[in-house]
């Protein structure tokens, strides 16, 4: 069953209402999760049939940018997955995108940014770990940091409105042009989630 199939079925209306997405889930979230549905195929025995998985794979997108919040163009970038796949490689365009086909089951990876030396083995002068999968709401205090921290301001998650989140937050703000409060109001919140995507 498509997680789509799940999050739109009539018994999670209400968690809908309260969850803008299906990947943001917070401890606590009761998902129902519908009775499968049979699916009959009927065919001779002689024929072949060729049938197709759906939902085993994500499309992810990264932009890459600067210290002021420019994007890094031409900038040569490979992604390493575990389990055998083949690097995937590109060079970022004029809106700093990176953008590839994440395989399923497939929880974290490499991503290396730079100049890699083509003639020997790349030599690329960035590495970032990727961690893939869902996030806290941005409502949660684990999300907020999430965010925050993946957007390189410097907080780590750990689920407490410290004060080191609430300088992440003004820095932020900061950068949004937004009144310094230090809490999530509802217009950081949506330039929040406007930069980060969700």
């Amino acid at each position: 069953m498509l997680p789509e199939t799940i999050w739109n079925a009539g018994e999670n209306e209400g968690l809908r209402e309260n969850r803008p997405h299906f990947n943001a889930l917070a401890p606590g979230d009761a998902l129902i999760i519908p009775d499968p549905t049979e699916c009959v195929f009927e065919g001779g025995v002689d024929q072949r049939h060729k049938f197709k998985r759906k939902g085993q794979t994500e499309d992810i997108t990264l932009v890459m940018k600067d210290e002021d919040g420019e994007p890094r163009k031409d900038l040569e970038w490979q992604v390493t997955l575990p389990g055998g796949f083949d690097p995937i490689e590109g060079q970022t365009g004029d809106d700093g995108k990176i953008e590839f086909t994440l395989p399923a089951m497939v929880k974290q990876g490499m991503l290396r940014v730079g100049a890699p030396d083509r003639v020997e083995a790349p030599d690329f002068e960035e590495e970032h770990v990727l961690r893939f999968g869902g996030v806290d709401p941005i409502t949660t205090p684990r999300g907020l940091q999430h965010r925050l921290e993946n957007l390189g301001y410097a907080v780590k998650t750990n689920g407490k409105l410290d004060a080191a989140t609430k300088d992440a937050i003004m820095a932020f703000q900061s950068d949004a042009d937004l009144p310094l409060t230090g809490e999530l109001c509802a217009s950081t919140q949506a330039a929040l989630e406007e930069r980060y995507g969700s």
